[in-house]
């Protein structure tokens, strides 16, 4: 009973500790966003338990071990996970060198991973806090909070069941949310693993849809009323839609002209700010994709600036492949009321 109640208030600490710096963080923008992930290990374990009396020994302190968690992306840097493990046995031996017992490990908790490098592409975007599925090579580190559960058939007690979890690792992921981890964790200061295994990650990848009322063609047209004392009449302004070439972001003469037309139309409104949102067609990694049009739409932004509109009235976004339907290689530029 003692140590359930410990492990109650080993988790609720942990998920206080882990949770209030994570709050501050912008969320997801969806549920689609975060994503499930469940992973498993086997590894090599080093237990060495501590012995006050002179006639026990510990004569193999080196095991087979294994872990099993389920944890939540909650952002692209940071996760949690709650786990088990099991660190195998340490031997205990008589002063005389002859097995006499063994004192047994497992580990439960909770704890915080956190990304700081990730191989797969990072773009600044509406969604730059949803996660990714872990593409390519990333380097993490762990804190947590753990509770020890020993067993021995010898007289045993520990100094405390709670302890701090640190770890380090770094882990392999592919498209399909598969992933591979090699990890060093330290579960106290008699007991810490060095594991190898796999992860799986559940859940949509996060994709950017379109704005609603977005027509797709050669232009939109929009009307918007007066604003301030120098507009008297509306501005009926065809807006333009740029078009690129796959896998460029490269503005053309054509699209050079479309622009200059379209400064001279807006430059005086200067109350009006705009949305500039980049596309990328589907069919490449949808985060090649979101890089892409990212650099598209500051492609379009940056000219729109050398020709004289403030950056306050400019919002750049690379928004992927948009929906998947009628999405094109392309940069629109919308009046944002």
């Amino acid at each position: 009973m003692r140590n359930t109640l410990r492990a109650t208030a080993a988790i609720l600490s942990v998920a206080v500790t882990v949770t209030a710096p994570l709050l501050a963080a912008p969320a997801a923008k969806t549920a689609d966003d975060a994503r499930w992930f469940v992973s498993g290990s086997v590894g090599y374990s080093m237990v060495e338990p501590a012995s006050d009396c002179d006639c026990y020994r510990i004569t193999d302190d080196r095991d087979a071990g294994f872990m099993l968690a389920v944890g939540y992306d909650l952002t692209r840097y940071f996760s949690v996970e709650g786990y088990y493990a099991d660190l195998g046995e340490a031997e205990v031996s008589n002063i005389g060198n002859q097995p006499i017992g063994h004192v047994g490990y497992r580990d439960y908790g909770v704890t915080a991973l956190a990304y700081f490098y990730n191989q797969s592409p990072q773009p600044p975007s509406p969604y730059y806090y949803a996660p990714i599925p872990r593409q390519g090579f990333s380097l993490y580190g762990r804190i947590g909070i753990g509770a020890m559960d020993n067993s021995s058939n010898l007289p045993l007690e520990r100094d405390s069941d709670l302890h701090l979890l640190i770890g380090a690792g770094a882990e392999y992921g592919w498209r399909d949310g598969f992933g591979v981890r090699l990890e060093y964790t330290a579960y106290d200061e008699d007991a810490a693993m060095l594991t190898v295994g796999l992860v799986k990650r559940f859940g949509q990848r996060p994709t950017a849809a379109p704005a609603a009322g977005v027509r797709y063609g050669p232009t939109v047209t929009t009307t918007t009323p007066p604003r301030g004392e120098h507009d008297r009449a509306p501005l009926r302004v065809t807006m333009p839609v740029i078009e690129f070439r796959p896998g460029s972001d490269q503005l053309d003469a054509g699209a050079k002209r479309q622009l200059d037309r379209f400064v001279e139309a807006v430059a005086r409104f200067f109350k009006l700010r705009f949305d500039i949102k980049g596309y990328a067609v589907a069919g490449r990694d949808e985060y090649d994709n979101l890089r892409l049009s990212l650099a598209r739409a500051e492609r379009v932004k940056n000219y729109l600036l050398a020709k004289g509109i403030s950056p306050r009235r400019l919002n750049s976004q690379g928004l992927g492949s948009g929906d998947g339907h009628g999405a094109g290689d392309r940069v629109e530029i919308s009046i944002r009321y």
